[in-house]
């Protein structure tokens, strides 16, 4: 007993010190943890957690008080370039963007103001008594250093924002009722392509009608509705001209081919634009069942137009980021041109360059099993995207559509000009088919053609149309001689 007596004190004080070792290592850990979910690693700046927090203390603080004055709630998001610079170039591209991007707001703003770095590609700002004038002044600073191009060895990246903002306690007096205002704020300048929108009700009004849009679309192509697709949607189909040559006003026409163009016929709504529907597809993934039944039904209106007698038409079908990165897209086309009996050639698939240049890797992948099913395929909207022509020689490419912003302005505008004309020459460099979109005033299809464009495309030359318009369409040009006036 004596013996045990002697050990216990030794052994409580070395039990004691391990305990106290354990708690020492766990509160290290706890700060690491805290600290991890407290800043973010690329900017440096607080996140999301902090946000709340803080956001929940200034409006307690501000209640208490009665301050009336309040604060802005200002989210702003970093554009689509973004997204592609952090897919395609390397990962320190990108963190050094966003620790700069922080650096510029941080910047701008007095001792007073706040910025958190909540999301990758998104930043969120208290700015206490900042409202109305002053905070339209503070917005246009900031739009305009955010815009500053960041500059690396060999290449300068720009980068637009789109900025919401929502007033405490005008727009909500709650935290999350704010911070939701606030990003339907944010939401409405990415969709109407505006650098700032400030909450209004009316755009809450739209969020819940872009729900009841997305219920709608949900039921129009739901399973088993999906065999009936074309009771609500149908095709139309926009000409496209290739020219032999041009003389006055008269367009010899080499070859006609056509765009397949989807509208959506809602049963109380009426007719729907894809502008419209096609982002709620792409967001419920439905985007996929639609593209199929797309790619099908195009494929049924070549076959029918052939059994009649008009010849082999060439139609180009859009495919969506989504869709392009659907595994079974190959599959899809090379069934639907042989329930029809088609050549490949008579099918083209339109592809932004977003989606070209996301994966360059998988896209030349996929790219090669449309080449070897001898599907035709078109770049759309190009110029207005962050492509790499280093990508864009490697890929089997067929086609360029020169992106409408640069063609309608192009009779008065000579930057417009400057671009088209290098685009031309980079068309004709890698021996791709050059179409114009947009082509709206007879003076622009005469510049472009003096620039060596020989597709055009625009209610110059007609709008979408109703299959058989279409088809009438092409009957006319036919009895013509293959003429065009303009």
């Amino acid at each position: 007993m004596d013996e045990i007596t002697e050990e216990s004190p030794t052994h409580a004080a070395q039990e004691l010190a391990r305990l106290r070792s354990e708690n020492e290592i766990l509160s290290r850990r706890v700060s690491q943890l805290e600290r991890k979910l407290s800043l973010q690693p690329q900017s440096g700046l607080p996140t999301h957690f902090r946000l709340e927090l803080e956001l929940e203390e200034m409006i307690d603080t501000m209640r208490s008080r009665g301050d009336r004055k309040g604060f802005s709630l200002l989210i702003v998001q970093l554009g689509e370039t973004y997204n592609v610079v952090r897919k395609t170039l390397k990962s320190s591209v990108s963190e050094w963007i966003l620790y700069q991007m922080g650096c510029r707001i941080t910047g701008l703003l007095d001792s007073q103001g706040r910025v958190f770095h909540t999301r990758e590609n998104e930043f969120v700002l208290i700015l206490p008594a900042l409202k109305g004038p002053p905070l339209a002044a503070f917005l246009r600073k900031l739009f305009t250093r955010l815009g500053e191009p960041h500059i690396f060895s060999g290449f300068n990246v720009t980068i637009r924002a789109a900025m919401g903002a929502a007033y405490w306690p005008e727009h909500g007096s709650e935290r999350s009722v704010l911070l939701h205002n606030a990003d339907i704020a944010a939401g409405s300048a990415i969709e109407g392509h505006k650098p700032f929108v400030l909450f209004k009700p009316e755009l809450l009004k739209k969020a819940v009608e872009k729900i009841e849009l997305q219920n709608s679309i949900i039921k129009a192509i739901e399973r088993p509705a999906i065999e009936r697709i074309g009771d609500q949607f149908l095709l139309y189909y926009q000409p496209k001209l290739i020219a032999s040559s041009i003389e006055g006003r008269i367009i010899h026409v080499e070859k006609i081919e056509a765009e397949a163009l989807i509208r959506w016929e809602h049963p109380t709504k009426g007719l729907i634009l894809p502008s419209t529907f096609i982002p709620l597809a792409e967001e419920t993934g439905l985007i996929l069942p639609l593209g199929k039944w797309l790619i099908y039904q195009t494929a049924r209106h070549l076959q029918s137009w052939a059994q009649a007698g008009k010849g082999m038409i060439p139609v180009s079908v859009n495919l969506s980021a989504r869709q392009f990165r659907s595994e079974e897209i190959p599959e899809i086309l090379a069934s639907a041109l042989a329930s029809a009996n088609l050549a490949p050639g008579q099918l083209t698939v339109e592809l932004t360059e977003t989606s070209l240049f996301e994966d360059p890797g998988f896209t030349s992948v996929i790219l090669e099993r449309f080449s070897t099913l001898g599907i035709r395929v078109s770049v759309d909207d190009f110029g207005t995207g962050y492509s790499s022509l280093s990508h864009l020689h490697r890929f089997p490419l067929d086609e360029i559509k020169i992106d409408r912003l640069f063609i309608e302005n192009i009779d008065v505008n000579r930057q417009d000009r400057i671009i088209v004309r290098s685009l031309v020459a980079i068309a004709r460099g890698l021996g791709l088919t050059l179409v114009a979109e947009g082509v709206e005033k007879p003076e622009a299809l005469e510049i472009l053609w003096e620039m060596g464009c020989r597709g055009f495309q625009g209610f110059l030359i007609a709008q979408p149309m109703p299959p058989e318009e279409f088809v009438a369409f092409c009957d006319k040009l036919s009895a013509d001689k293959m003429t065009f006036a303009f």
